[in-house]
């Protein structure tokens, strides 16, 4: 997995182009709301919103949920100045996995972050220790379908579970009430653009310890064989797999 420090040095940078490239991740974002909308019926309920990114997810929960407070965590620390002014909100900074997490809640939420996560299992023993009975939580993340573009190029690229593997993560802990995947495939006039899209969104699949072997002749090349496997009538193509998980406490 890549480390911490290269995770949080690429978000920090696309603070400002994320949203305008996520379109996957706010596809996410908006059907994992759509789930939890099924089940969350607390009045002004306190959430707790794991790698919360820009606010994509966030911006769902303020919307649809009005909670009562907002515990906002992100490894990034940078991420703080994107929640200035959002009322009953605390930013929350560092890794999901270690940091102490305030008091309980009425359900928890992760959109397009625990990918980075090393194991799944024990996340969902931390949240549901987290949680009352009945409470809920709701978590997207990625399948193996996505950017194999880029691993078949590369050799490089996160492990992803398949989809039974990703929801049996959660289900000793929780009862399965909404499982959803999906593709998604974006379109881009060229290879630079697509590279443009892995900077610009901070989801470089390639490794931080393959940065200095980006020369000027190894990047045209990368594009050209992009162009020449990955094109269709749109333009070329690179490919996302979204897998969506709402449960309630056992």
């Amino acid at each position: 997995m890549i480390g911490a420090s290269a995770i949080i040095s690429r978000f920090a940078r696309a603070i400002s182009t994320y949203e305008a490239q996520a379109s996957a991740q706010s596809i996410a974002a908006e059907r994992l709301a759509d789930l939890l909308g099924n089940h969350l019926h607390v009045l002004a309920p306190r959430i707790l919103e794991i790698g919360c990114g820009t606010g994509l997810l966030t911006r769902q929960i303020v919307t649809r949920f009005t909670p009562s407070e907002l515990i906002l965590n992100d490894i990034c620390p940078e991420m703080e100045v994107c929640f200035a002014n959002l009322p009953r909100a605390t930013f929350l900074p560092g890794d999901a996995q270690t940091v102490a997490w305030p008091g309980t809640f009425d359900a928890i939420v992760s959109a397009s972050a625990i990918q980075w996560f090393d194991d799944l299992g024990a996340f969902a023993n931390r949240c549901a220790a987290a949680l009352p009975q009945g409470g809920l939580l709701a978590v997207s993340g990625f399948g193996p379908k996505t950017l194999p573009e880029i691993r078949e190029l590369t050799g490089k690229g996160l492990d992803y579970p398949v989809f039974e593997q990703f929801v049996s993560a959660f289900t000793s802990a929780f009862t399965p009430l909404e499982t959803q995947h999906f593709t998604h495939t974006m379109h881009f006039k060229s290879g630079w653009d697509v590279l443009r899209h892995l900077k610009e969104t901070g989801v470089t699949a390639t490794g931080a310890a393959e940065k200095t072997a980006w020369t000027r002749r190894r990047l045209a090349a990368f594009v050209a064989a992009y162009q020449a496997r990955f094109t269709a009538e749109n333009g070329v193509y690179l490919t996302y797999e979204p897998f969506l998980f709402v449960g309630a406490r056992r």
